[in-house]
């Protein structure tokens, strides 16, 4: 009976120590699944240390593994490794960035997880956060301002606080005015940020601009260099140039003076001319080219390559002669300018009847002369022609 109640004690200390170590197993979170991540920061402060809790959204969903510093040769980063729950790590996305920051002014810092904005893509295990924020301990911002007031001197200080006091003493109204003035001006001027947004952008594609022409920039300011120097060597010649040019305008001057009317006068006649020939000037290129085209025919008749002379000779009768009110000249042509077919006249075109230009005299107007008077009128002009010739011969 003794040895049954000295076994019950020695269990029930055995379940209180056991009792005992799974609560410090639990709390430590041995039974607990995790997963790893990274977070590097430039600084991890003074007060972060391992066992520190991870929060995302203000619930604590891990802690701090272990904090690694590098060498001053590898940029002085902080490695700090995180243990994250594995209930939770399904909540945190790839674009969540770290917080190193305490709970209160002198507390012990922890890790916030900021899930940022965007799409949700889960993290992976193993990732690294890039840490953005870093808060300054208190201690800290002392040591910075005890080395502040170390360098220092107390005299100059005070003095320079005596300064600035005596500054801004009985001028609050110029203050107050400049500050009203400042918030009305900025109040005005905040409409046209995106305008100067814009304007920056605009200035950032056209310095790019510049960029890409500098080597011709530079080309252009050398050959400006080279272009002075050579009108600085030619100096005395584009002085002699310049003296030209004002005994130029003196002689041209004194000729335009005198001979201003008679000038005006031939402008004044040949503006009819020069109208006429604006309007029928589409006539010329085809003329020409006409030209040019029947120069080849013309040139077998005038015996081509070859020394000579080939032709076929008619001798026309004349036509009556003018009769007075029915072949007045007049100014009555209203055609445009045409071409008549050429430069390449067809058969077609060749057969056609003349333009009718309403000039008052065409010899081909009224009846003509039938075969047998032409041959007669050709005879007799003949003889006629003869007796003329002998008879100035006499």
């Amino acid at each position: 009976m003794k040895d049954r109640r000295t076994l019950y004690g020695f269990l029930f200390i055995a379940l209180v120590l056991f009792l005992i170590a799974g609560t410090g197993a639990m709390y430590k979170g041995i039974f607990r699944s995790t997963v790893p991540l990274t977070v590097e920061s430039s600084r991890a402060g003074l007060t972060l240390a391992k066992g520190a809790p991870v929060k995302l959204r203000g619930v604590v969903i891990g802690k701090v593994s272990g904090i690694t510093h590098a060498d001053d040769a590898d940029g002085g980063r902080v490695t700090i490794d995180l243990q994250i729950d594995s209930a939770s790590f399904g909540d945190i996305p790839q674009s969540v960035t770290a917080e190193i920051v305490p709970p209160t002014a002198f507390g012990a810092k922890y890790v916030q997880l900021d899930p940022g904005t965007g799409a949700f893509l889960p993290i992976a295990a193993g990732d690294t956060i890039r840490a953005d924020k870093v808060t300054v301990e208190v201690n800290t911002a002392f040591q910075n301002l005890t080395k502040v007031l170390n360098a220092a001197h107390p005299a100059q200080v005070n003095a320079a606080l005596t300064a600035a006091a005596e500054s801004v003493d009985q001028r609050g109204l110029e203050i107050g005015n400049l500050i009203q003035q400042t918030d009305r001006y900025l109040t005005s001027f905040n409409p046209f940020l995106r305008s100067l947004t814009d304007d920056i952008n605009a200035g950032e594609r056209v310095a790019t601009t510049y960029a890409g022409v500098r080597p011709d920039l530079v080309a252009l300011a050398s050959n400006a260099g080279v272009t002075s120097q050579t009108l600085v060597q030619e100096q005395a010649s584009l002085h002699a140039f310049e003296l030209s040019l004002t005994a130029f305008d003196v002689t041209s001057g004194t000729l335009l003076h005198g001979s201003g009317r008679l000038l005006s006068t031939t402008f004044n006649l040949f503006g009819p001319v020069a109208s006429v020939v604006a309007r029928y000037s589409p006539e010329l290129p085809c003329l020409v080219l006409g030209l040019a085209s029947a120069n080849k025919q013309v040139e077998q008749a005038v015996g081509g390559v070859h020394p000579g002379l080939s032709t076929f000779t008619r001798l026309v009768p004349p036509r009556n002669p003018y009769t007075y009110s029915q072949n007045l000249p007049l100014i009555g042509d209203t055609s445009g300018p045409s071409c008549y077919g050429l430069p390449n006249v067809t058969p077609a075109e060749a057969l056609q009847p003349p333009p009718a230009l309403y000039t008052g005299a065409n010899p081909y107007a009224g009846p003509q002369p039938t075969a047998p008077q032409m041959t007669l009128n050709t005879l007799l002009g003949l003889v006629s022609g003869g007796a003329n010739l002998v008879g100035g011969h006499k």
